[in-house]
């Protein structure tokens, strides 16, 4: 199933049977990872599960009726675009690939295009054009110097939290690390 994406026919199959591929791979790959090499071929190491539940069907079922409302768009594209139609008051989360706290990490994206160092700075200017529409924006990250200093202009509200990990090669390296939650200044009561 993981090796379908490496044969000829995969694009002839229908967009359901690719989800429903997907749908299995997050079930029964390590920590219920996504991530693709540079080919764009799916390369999560297999699970460790005994009987994972693949699908359950009164969530399939609720996450189909709540889809289906007129009111829900889903877009694949850029970020900015995505929100290039946001108006005064929205609420926009961010949630990027977090940038690397040290040199040994090197993990920025979850596609072959990555999200280094220039997506963190172009997500930072998005931010600030969001800000002055009057868009309440928060985003998380590491807690990496360049965030720390990206977002340190008086426009915004660095917290710093501690939050669980579930995801490392070693077991005894998961646990709580420090994230940043940075918001604007304006009517962000949420925190």
């Amino acid at each position: 199933m993981r090796n379908q994406d490496r044969l000829a026919d995969f694009f002839s199959k229908t967009t359901v049977e690719r989800a429903a591929r997907i749908i299995y791979l997050n079930k029964t790959c390590f920590n219920g990872l996504f991530r693709v090499n540079s080919n764009c071929q799916f390369n999560v190491p297999y699970g460790n599960y005994a009987n994972p539940t693949i699908a359950d069907p009164a969530v399939i079922k609720a996450v189909s009726a709540y889809l289906n409302q007129g009111n829900v768009r889903i877009l694949n594209g850029d970020f900015e675009k995505a929100v290039s139609t946001a108006r005064k008051g929205a609420f926009i989360y961010f949630d990027p690939p977090y940038h690397p706290i040290s040199d040994t990490s090197s993990f920025t994206g979850y596609s072959v295009n990555g999200f280094g160092e220039n997506e963190q700075r172009r997500l930072k200017k998005l931010c600030d054009r969001l800000s002055d529409r009057g868009c309440n924006v928060l985003i998380s990250n590491s807690s990496a110097a360049l965030i720390k200093e990206l977002y340190s202009d008086s426009r915004y509200k660095i917290e710093e939290v501690n939050a669980s990990r579930a995801i490392n090669a070693v077991g005894s390296k998961r646990g709580k690390i420090k994230e940043l939650l940075i918001h604007n200044k304006y009517d962000c009561d949420f925190l």
